[in-house]
């Protein structure tokens, strides 16, 4: 197991090892939903298009933690270590529900303290490039060492998956981290146009995204022909890929154009024979975290403050993969899984094209600077 080797890792690099493993507990709560998908269809007879419900309850407000949050509360190591204790809580309740409904709830208020714990763990990161690396590692790792393990869980039900998740999480519920900021004033932003155009970009890759990748399952079955377990072998393969890409990221400055190569590996995923079912997935992980740390980048250095972006970027990314699973639950019901991979395609690509188009525009002063030609009207 390399988990606990990266969250040694990580303190040493510069983030605090709360911070580590609250990362570990946000990612593998959603790196189950793709195998939470059937188990939870064939436990409370729903369709698995339905389930898709959860997805939107979970990451919507997860959405509304990273935008409402730094409205409210000065990020602290408090609210972090009281957001993870409430997330235990929660995954230990999602076991016990016969009532679906009962269930979305739960998840939804599990998105919420999953959203606060990402807000203050990115406040850190886009504050200190050392954390940034450390942080953004990490959560390929998890998903990595986890995807093997949910697929054999699922099997037995989605209540095993839950337990898993509740255990993940207590590291993250005992840690403490020393997060500092200020609360965000109302009106007090840079009025960077072009980082409005980067956050639309973000919101856009996870929307079209998250509709394909939450039903690779799916697509690993119906497609494909594939058990679970090998399905999970892909999944495995796209967090090897995204460790590898959060590891070089740092190392080029085109995050737009790895982001733009998504869109073609996600559609041989569907359409490509199976061997480019694992090679597009694998090529996804990796172009996706070389793409993403580039542009919090670029929204750094077109802000007034490191972190004056850090809950709206990931608020952004959390919207698009609340919404996403809807269209895609849509497409999935209607039998129609290369329709939503040609749509999810060329919607990731023009996501990447818009950063391109940014990147390749006038760089700016020093976003403190009066003059700096984003700010002005």
């Amino acid at each position: 197991m390399q988990t606990p080797t990266r969250i040694a890792y990580g303190g040493r690099s510069g983030a605090p090892i709360a911070l580590i493993a609250a990362t570990a507990a946000v990612t593998a709560m959603f790196a189950a939903t793709p195998f939470l998908i059937p188990a939870i269809a064939d436990r409370y007879g729903v369709s698995e298009g339905a389930v898709g419900a959860i997805s939107i309850a979970q990451v919507g407000a997860f959405a509304a933690a990273n935008f409402i949050l730094p409205r409210l509360f000065r990020p602290s190591g408090k609210v972090l270590r009281y957001s993870a204790m409430v997330l235990v809580v929660l995954n230990v309740a999602s076991i016990f529900p016969s009532w679906y409904p009962a269930l979305v709830g739960i998840r939804l208020v599990a998105g919420f303290a999953a959203g606060a714990m990402t807000w203050l763990t990115w406040t850190n990161a886009m504050s200190r490039k050392q954390s940034m690396a450390a942080v953004a590692s990490t959560g390929p790792v998890v998903a990595l060492v986890a995807a093997p393990i949910m697929a054999v869980l699922a099997a037995q039900g989605d209540q095993y998956i839950y337990a898993l998740l509740a255990a993940v999480t207590v590291p993250a519920a005992f840690l403490f981290a020393p997060v500092h900021g200020k609360r965000r004033a109302r009106g007090v932003i840079s009025g960077s146009r072009s980082n409005r155009l980067l956050l639309g970009a973000l919101g856009a890759l996870t929307f079209f995204g998250s509709a394909l990748f939450i039903n690779q399952a799916v697509v690993a079955r119906e497609i494909h022909g594939l058990a679970p377990l090998a399905a999970s072998i892909a999944f495995s393969l796209n967090a090897a890929g995204g460790l590898l890409g959060a590891r070089l990221s740092v190392k080029h400055k085109v995050p737009g154009w790895f982001m733009v190569s998504i869109g073609p590996a996600a559609l041989l995923t569907v359409l490509g024979p199976t061997p480019f079912f694992f090679l597009g997935m694998f090529w996804w992980g990796f172009a996706f975290w070389m793409a993403v740390p580039g542009v919090l980048q670029m929204l750094v250095d077109r802000s007034l403050e490191p972190s004056e972006r850090a809950g709206d970027g990931q608020g952004l990314m959390a919207l698009g993969r609340a919404f996403g699973p809807a269209m895609g639950g849509y497409f999935v019901d209607a039998n129609l899984l290369a329709g939503l991979a040609i749509a999810s395609g060329i919607g990731i690509s023009a996501s990447g094209l818009t950063v391109v188009g940014v990147k390749q525009g006038r760089e700016t002063l020093p976003p403190s600077d009066p003059r700096t030609i984003d700010q002005k009207e």
